[in-house]
């Protein structure tokens, strides 16, 4: 717990050089999120267009709204456009599979964010998986059984849009099995595709479990709608949330002692110029190189220590001292 509420005490930064990033001013990158109004994925898309516009860059979002016709229309527009580069953001290769192989056809490089690489498949100059914090769920379970003493009747809200989402959660499991024996998990499915029904669905969730006392929604983009299930379902004084992916909302939650006792965040900022520096790579034919992001468990002990802004966000001073900025910006030949 110590460790996970602890802040960054160095950052994953690569050694080599890219070269010739000059050669690359004026090119646009389209970023497309799975959900463009998530707030991590606003969070990251402005993170990754101001290291982008340090190396002469522009950027254009958008929006895959969850939906396999809107991620492929996106990137048909990114083909028309002739753009640099493609960053998708925890959209599974597979929802968009035919678009995504006729941009490869034109030879523009794509960064796959928040998902992990399928079975047997290696990073390269034309797609690289840069799979994010999937130890968020991880860091919830160890909370979980901390706060309960071992003692928690738990509901996960399994996120069902990717492969990757699904697999965060089960790679947490065994830490239940091991360290909590008297601890009851129960998983539920939802998806970020129909946002409306996540308010009935955390109810209907709760009422089929009236012992539960905790409830961990995966990403805060259901926090909200998760928050006014539980109250729909009148048990809002006895369940604990826990989320991940957090931001200000989720932070904001936590430090005005609301139901939610625990966020993971994850340094978006780093992520945006992680990001940014593995396409440069890709653009420039130098090859890919492994990007891990920090993240931060926040509770009631440590959030009291951040400034729950959205500066102090885009700064990354919520994880470290983001010396990170200046040490891409000298790979990138930028002084």
């Amino acid at each position: 717990m110590a460790a996970l509420q602890a802040t960054t005490k160095s950052y994953s930064v690569p050694t080599a050089d890219v070269p010739d990033v000059g050669k690359l001013k004026g090119r646009k990158i389209f970023y497309i999120p799975i959900v463009q109004q998530t707030p991590a994925f606003v969070a990251t898309a402005q993170a990754t267009k101001d290291a982008l516009s340090k190396a002469g860059l522009s950027q254009q979002v958008c929006d895959g709204r969850a939906q396999p016709t809107a991620i492929a229309s996106c990137v048909q527009q990114a083909i028309a456009a002739n753009a640099g580069g493609i960053i998708m953001d925890a959209v599974p290769y597979g929802m968009a599979q035919n678009a995504l192989d006729a941009a490869k056809a034109k030879g523009i490089p794509i960064v796959i964010a928040d998902q992990n690489p399928p079975p047997g498949v290696k990073n390269s100059n034309q797609v690289s998986y840069v799979p994010g914090s999937g130890g968020q769920p991880s860091a919830i379970a160890w909370w979980v059984i901390a706060a309960s003493k071992g003692k928690a009747d738990l509901i996960i809200a399994q996120n069902a849009d990717s492969p990757t989402a699904k697999k965060m959660v089960t790679d947490s499991l065994p830490i239940y099995e091991k360290y909590c024996p008297d601890c009851k998990v129960t998983l539920k499915e939802i998806t970020s595709s129909t946002p409306a029904l996540l308010a009935s669905k955390t109810s209907s969730n709760v009422l089929s479990h009236p012992t539960a006392n905790y409830y961990y929604t995966e990403f805060e983009d259901s926090l909200q709608p998760t928050i006014q299930g539980i109250q729909q379902s009148g048990r809002s004084s006895g369940i604990s949330v826990s989320t991940a992916a957090g931001t200000v909302n989720g932070l904001g939650l936590l430090k005005s002692d609301s139901a939610v006792k625990a966020v993971v965040a994850v340094d978006l900022p780093y992520m945006g110029y992680g990001l940014t520096d593995e396409l440069l790579r890709m653009m420039t034919k130098s090859g890919p190189v492994d990007v891990v992001q920090p993240m931060r468990l926040f509770t009631k002990e440590n959030v009291g220590s951040i400034e729950v802004t959205t500066a102090a966000q885009a700064s990354g001073e919520w994880f470290g001292d983001g010396s990170f900025k200046e040490e891409f910006a000298k790979l990138w030949g930028i002084k």
